[in-house]
């Protein structure tokens, strides 16, 4: 719930990037749709309809100080539209983000990220085996030393390992 007493400059950082990057996706949006920057009156739409996302976080901003902000952002949008459309964003890209992902599409995400993750396990093992690196009864790799002379490194547990397993039964 937003603060009343709150203006657009009393916004956290990461707010306002937000309300920026709505901004930028708008512009681009138009841009994709219409292959031109948009006119006055359609700025003033677009103005519009960010305003109602702002005066839900800082009721207090006026829109002719918010228009000016938009304006300021504004300059720089063109140059930037045409090099992300030169670098492949198109409306339908633009809209996938959008989308809501389907479970299949999310449990495969998730198995990619499990497949990574064992790979990298393996690549550890196989590199620790190899370098016939230092081991102790919590630490499978000990990485180095603090200087109080204190281990750290990757763990037996954080390899899915008990303490002196022999890596050839894991595979």
């Amino acid at each position: 719930m937003g603060r009343i007493d709150r203006s657009y400059q009393d916004l956290k950082q990461k707010q306002k990037s937000a309300i920026a990057d709505k901004t930028y996706s708008m512009y681009i949006r138009f841009y994709l749709e219409n292959y031109r920057m948009p006119n006055a009156s359609e700025k003033s739409s677009i103005c519009r309809k960010l305003y109602a996302t702002v005066q839900a976080l800082a009721p207090k901003t006026e829109y002719e100080e918010f228009g000016r902000i938009v304006d300021k952002r504004e300059v720089g949008y063109e140059e930037r539209i045409l090099r992300d459309i030169q670098n492949g964003i198109t409306l339908e890209k633009l809209n996938m983000r959008k989308r809501k992902k389907t479970p299949e599409e999310k449990a495969a995400v998730l198995k990619m990220k499990r497949k990574q993750r064992r790979a990298k396990r393996q690549a550890m093992k196989n590199h620790a085996v190899e370098n016939n690196t230092c081991q102790d009864d919590t630490f499978f790799y000990i990485a180095g030393y603090t200087s109080g002379g204190a281990p750290y490194g990757v763990t037996w547990e954080e390899m899915g390992l008990e303490p002196w397993q022999a890596l050839e039964e894991d595979q």
